[in-house]
């Protein structure tokens, strides 16, 4: 078995980024749901409609959730319930979600700290000669 993965994220977002990392490495390797928070949504339906399907996902190897932004609605519902064996992390982008499919046999808190790296090491600056800046670059 493997670590299962929920993605919470505002509207469709986790989905669209589930389905471009399922198109990206040509299959799904490990049980991932993903969860669309609405706007205009009722808090308490979502809360538990997220523990069943949470509970639905959990195999015993553990439980990542991932959340686009920490501090907002999809976040809040998320550390709200407290789920056993479970990690969340908020910041959700396509680098991280691949580098979590790409290392689905690892044990849950290993996995949760390639899920961060990916996602830091997945956002970059690209500088073109056209446009100077201030900032400074580090090799």
């Amino acid at each position: 078995m493997s670590v299962s993965v929920l993605i919470i994220t505002h509207d469709h977002i986790g989905q669209v980024i589930l389905d471009a990392a399922v198109k990206i490495i040509g299959s799904c390797p490990m049980p991932i749901r993903a969860i669309g928070i609405e706007m205009d949504c009722d808090y308490t339906t979502k809360l538990s409609d997220i523990a069943m399907i949470a509970n639905e996902l959990d195999n015993d190897d553990g439980l990542l959730l991932l959340t686009d932004l920490y501090g907002a609605t999809p976040s809040n519902i998320v550390t709200s319930l407290k789920f056993e064996n479970s990690i969340v992390i908020a910041g959700l982008n396509l680098p991280m979600l691949i580098r979590v499919m790409n290392y689905h046999t690892l044990p849950l808190y290993e996995l949760s700290d390639k899920a961060i790296g990916g996602g830091k090491d997945g956002v970059l600056a690209y500088y073109t000669n056209k446009h100077t800046t201030n900032v400074t670059v580090k090799n």
